[in-house]
């Protein structure tokens, strides 16, 4: 019996998919890679009231392999950095070369409401080439 719930045990059997629950007063904000182009990382800075107030300071592979299309890359943000009722434009930019050597900015920021971003805010990145990459 007991070999039996060890084995159990490592073979991760759950019936039950997994949620991730942000910590209280934070909330993610998931890139979903939904193009055919090279993509090797993002970056996220975030303004309000026309001020930049801070950035996620990027994210790839430690490897620099390449960002699989249907692949999510999620970003932590506490709303203690954020000024509270204010709506706050999250400036999305993908790294297109290895070693962040390209990169475009979205022309079209995410604007939302703070109050509104609790648990995980999902952004797709589409396009068919880097000058029309776009967020859904």
């Amino acid at each position: 019996m007991i070999l039996t719930i060890i084995l159990l045990l490592i073979s991760g059997c759950n019936r039950y998919a997994r949620s991730e629950i942000p910590a209280e007063g934070t909330f993610h904000v998931a890139l979903i890679n939904n193009t055919d182009i090279d993509i090797y990382g993002y970056e996220i800075s975030y303004f309000q009231d026309g001020t930049h107030r801070g950035g996620s300071g990027g994210g790839q592979y430690a490897d620099n392999t390449k960002v699989k299309k249907g692949d999510a890359f999620t970003f932590d943000f506490n709303h203690v950095n954020f000024l509270p009722d204010k709506e706050v434009s999250f400036v999305i930019t993908v790294f297109t070369g290895k070693h962040q050597t390209e990169k475009v900015t979205l022309s079209s920021p995410v604007t939302t409401m703070v109050s509104n971003l609790e648990s995980t805010y999902y952004v797709e990145i589409t396009g068919e080439n880097k000058e029309e990459l776009t967020v859904n």
